[in-house]
C-alpha cells in the first residue's frame, strides 16, 4: 500500500500493524524519502516523537524535551503516520519482537528505562519504586537485568510509614541502612509517597505530569530529576533486553507489578 503523507527526504511513510497508546507502535515502512529508502518495506518500531537531535537541548541528552520536536499522540485507530528516518528502529538483524506486545518497546519500556538510565542507579544503591502500572513492572524487570537489588515496590496508597518501615526493613537486612535511596514515581499519583520517602540526599525520580513537589524536598537536600518521556536513543538497547527474555513484554504489558500488596521486595 502507498502512503499519500507527505515526506521529506528524511521521513518515512508506516503502516501500522500494532499500536500501544498513546505512546508507540510497530509498523512497516510504505515509502520513504530520499535519504530513507534504506527502510522501505522494513518492519520498525516507532515511538512517540522525532526530535532535531542538533539543538544543544538534544545535545545535553534533552531529546524527550526538544523544543522543535515533532510530536504524536496514537490511539486505536491510527493506521498510518509519517516519522523521522532517524528515530525509528528497524527489526531485523535480531531485533524481531512480537505483535502486539512489541508495539510497547519504544513506549512504556524504553520510558522504564529511561528512569533507571536518568536516576544512575549503581550497584548496591537502594531503590524504591513507587506506583502500580506497566512501566513499574518493566522498571523492574529492568533493575533486576541489570543486577540492582534489592529494590522495593511501594503502591501509592500505603501510608507513608508503613511504606517507609517496609522499605527500611529490607534495605537494613542488606545492610544498606546508611545508604540514601533513589526514590522513583513512576505515576502522577505515585508522586507525594515518593516525595515523603525521599529522606536526606536522596535522589527522586518523578515522571511528568507531576504536579507541584513539596517545599521541604530542599530541606532534605533530596536531588529531583524530571522524566518527561522515553529517550528515543534507548530503543535499541530495550528491544535487544527484550529480544534476550530480559525483559517480559506479554506480562508487562497485561499487568502491573503489586496491585494487591502494600510493599514487596523484589531480588535480583
Amino acid at each position: 500500500m502507498t502512503s499519500t503523507l507527505p515526506l521529506g527526504e528524511d521521513d518515512v511513510a508506516l503502516e501500522l500493524e500494532a499500536v500501544c497508546p498513546p505512546t508507540s507502535a510497530i509498523g512497516r515502512v510504505s515509502a520513504a524519502g530520499d535519504r530513507a529508502q534504506v527502510l522501505l518495506g522494513k518492519r520498525v518500531l516507532v515511538g512517540p516523537l522525532d526530535p532535531c537531535g542538533e539543538c544543544e537541548v538534544c545535545r545535553r541528552g534533552g531529546a524527550p524535551v526538544c523544543p522543535t520536536a515533532r510530536r504524536r499522540a496514537f490511539d486505536a485507530d491510527t493506521r498510518r503516520i509519517t516519522a523521522g528516518a532517524r528515530w525509528v528502529v528497524a527489526l531485523d538483524d535480531g531485533l524481531a519482537l512480537p505483535s502486539p506486545a512489541g508495539a510497547a518497546v519504544a513506549g512504556p519500556v524504553a520510558l522504564a528505562y529511561t528512569l533507571y538510565a536518568r536516576t544512575g542507579i549503581g550497584p548496591r544503591e537502594p531503590v524504591v519504586v513507587v506506583g502500580s502500572s506497566p512501566v513499574a513492572r518493566f522498571l523492574v524487570e529492568v533493575l533486576r537485568a541489570k543486577g540492582v537489588s534489592p529494590a522495593t515496590i511501594a503502591d501509592p496508597t500505603t501510608p507513608a510509614a508503613d511504606a517507609r518501615a517496609a522499605c527500611r526493613s529490607a534495605f537494613d537486612a542488606e545492610g544498606l541502612g546508611g545508604r540514601p535511596w533513589r526514590v522513583i514515581a513512576v505515576t502522577e499519583e505515585a508522586v507525594a509517597l515518593a516525595a515523603a520517602l525521599a529522606g536526606p540526599r536522596a535522589t527522586l525520580t518523578v515522571t511528568t505530569p507531576c504536579g507541584p513537589l513539596p517545599g521541604e524536598l530542599a530541606e532534605r537536600e533530596v536531588t529531583v530529576i524530571a522524566v518527561a518521556g522515553a529517550h528515543p536513543d534507548l530503543v535499541v538497547e530495550v528491544a535487544a533486553m527484550c529480544v534476550k527474555g530480559e525483559l517480559d513484554l506479554a506480562a508487562g504489558t497485561a499487568s502491573a507489578p503489586t496491585p494487591d500488596h502494600r510493599a514487596v521486595v523484589i531480588t535480583a
